[in-house]
């Protein structure tokens, strides 16, 4: 499991958004030359795919933007709920595109006709597939280095979009080589068939880890186990601890310890104590948020 160790900052966030959206617009373009150019439902596909994919950017951007001005007294913790709904956003228009492009494909499937043309937006895309495949590549990286609902989302996106133009390619490219062969009018839907496959992977992917961050479910076994491992390194520091809960919103992680102190012990030993944990913890958890409750009775149980 990867280890979140540094997070990652809204102004390479915002240019990478920035860079998505435009690609994706370069992509309407494009295959908006090829609907016009050829026969072939696979720029079909590419123009709901780009479109909901700058709509996602699009939204993407905004919320990350509306994330650099922090917390209000309207939202103490943050905004980090509105990056998680923008991913679900994001996972709402590929489930639009994939169910259209299912659409498409099942009509192919029932009207098969021989592809022709679309040589000039088969070479633009070569652009757009070096794009999607440097921020598919740029993105998923830092989503290891930080939990990230919309890189998550984004990253998934991007494969998706470079898994789309390297079909364009390889489809009318073949058709093209081929042309007049009856096989070749087949190649669409063996295109948007893996297509179909893709989207739906990266759709449950989205939905997955989006909805269990809003259900305010804990971290997982590997980031609690961080936690248990600083708590035994600082057992000197205080009497037992009554448990701990946690939780993501967005890429904010909040820790609470419910620690028991002796009566004795100074504050100031107990601010070193979270200094100590809060500065440990941000090593191996990005944008952990660490709160320390000293507690003379058993507090929550510890989140499984």
């Amino acid at each position: 499991m990867s280890e979140f160790s540094a997070a990652v900052s809204n102004k390479t966030k915002i240019r990478l958004l920035a860079l998505m959206m435009g690609m994706e617009i370069y992509t309407l373009f494009v295959s908006a030359i090829g609907i016009a150019t050829s026969n072939s439902i696979v720029f079909v596909a590419n123009f709901v795919i780009a479109f909901t994919g700058a709509l996602a950017s699009g939204l993407s951007l905004y919320t990350i933007r509306r994330m650099t001005r922090g917390a209000d007294l309207l939202n103490t913790y943050g905004l980090g709920r509105m990056e998680t709904i923008s991913s679900i956003v994001v996972g709402v228009t590929m489930l639009f595109a994939a169910l259209f492009v299912g659409y498409e494909t099942i009509m192919k499937i029932l009207h098969p006709a021989e592809q022709h043309g679309g040589l000039a937006a088969m070479l633009l895309t070569f652009a757009s597939f070096i794009a999607s495949l440097w921020l598919w590549i740029r993105n998923y990286r830092l989503s290891q280095k930080e939990h990230s609902p919309i890189f998550s989302a984004i990253w998934r996106m991007a494969r998706m979009g470079a898994l789309e133009d390297l079909l364009i390619i390889l489809a009318v490219g073949i058709a093209l080589a081929f042309h007049g062969a009856g096989w070749t009018r087949y190649l669409d839907v063996l295109a948007t068939s893996l297509l179909m496959i893709s989207i739906v992977k990266s759709i449950y992917d989205v939905f997955s880890g989006s909805i269990s961050d809003l259900l305010d479910r804990s971290l997982d076994e590997y980031h609690l186990l961080i936690i248990l491992r600083e708590l035994v390194a600082n057992f000197d520091a205080y009497d037992q601890v009554h448990g701990f809960r946690t939780r993501r919103s967005g890429s904010q992680t909040f820790i609470e310890l419910f620690i028991e102190f002796n009566p004795d012990v100074k504050m100031s030993s107990v601010y070193e104590l979270v200094e100590r944990l809060e500065a440990e913890l941000k090593k191996n958890i990005s944008n952990a948020q660490v709160m320390v409750i000293p507690s003379r009775t058993p507090g929550p149980a510890a989140a499984a």
